[in-house]
């Protein structure tokens, strides 16, 4: 009885810790980048999301797309304005990015 105690309440030690770190995560907002036209981004080296990384999208694919960084996710600026663009991570939610391409 005494270890499913014990089992229960470490359980529910990690259950709240990922209900916490999933909560700060969504209050960060999008992370902000700023390229120039043609520059890119290597989010996986960034450290602002955990690869491999999938399922790349960009709001406006006038201004940056999902580019292939030396098999590593990355965005390349394409025209001057603003998107968001967001991948899966690896673990958690997607990441979130606000690209601005000047």
């Amino acid at each position: 009885m005494r270890q499913r105690v014990l089992l229960a309440g470490i359980a529910l030690f990690f259950g709240v810790l990922f209900v916490a770190e999933q909560h700060a995560r969504a209050q960060d907002g999008p992370f902000p980048v700023e390229l120039r036209v043609g520059e890119p981004f290597e989010a996986c080296t960034s450290g602002q999301i955990v690869c491999p990384a999938r399922a790349p999208i960009c709001d406006d694919p006038k201004v940056a797309i999902p580019a292939d960084m030396d098999g590593a996710l990355g965005f390349r600026g394409i025209g001057p304005g603003s998107t968001l663009c967001s991948a899966a991570s690896a673990v958690g939610p997607r990441r979130v990015f606000r690209i601005t391409v000047r």
